[in-house]
């Protein structure tokens, strides 16, 4: 585990599961729709003190429901950029985070040895011939 694998601030897994990433989604969506509506105070792109902490909020609140990735940088040296803050980049990032799926029904455990026989060819049935 990582030093800060309590906060889910690991680089391990890199896969989240769909409840965070429905979590993450509202967090993100609600933020560019903030930014989306008030335009008008955060005009000033990236010297906005209103963006910055619109910004700072949602990438701390990203950060601890789906932990450290390198996308959410990304996204956050993207809101910096005046003009390129209007993309909606925060839900860009979270519909980008890949989910972890549940395995097939039918599917052994990880780890788990499934025991198989060896069937001789002289077992098998002749093929059948096609007319």
């Amino acid at each position: 585990m990582s030093p800060l694998g309590f906060l889910g601030l690991g680089f391990g897994h890199a896969r989240i599961s769909k409840k965070r990433k429905l979590v993450a989604l509202l967090i993100a969506g609600a933020a560019d729709l903030l930014q989306g509506v008030l335009f008008p105070l955060f005009i000033e792109g990236a010297f906005s003190p209103f963006d910055w902490a619109v910004d700072i909020v949602t990438a701390a609140a990203l950060l601890f429901t789906v932990g450290l990735k390198a996308r959410l940088a990304l996204a956050f040296t993207t809101e910096l950029i005046p003009g390129l803050d209007l993309f909606p980049s925060w839900t860009a990032l979270v519909l980008t985070l890949p989910v972890d799926e549940p395995p097939p029904a039918g599917t052994p455990p990880e780890g788990e040895v499934i025991e198989a026989e060896v069937i001789p060819d002289e077992a098998l049935p002749p093929p059948k011939k096609e007319n």
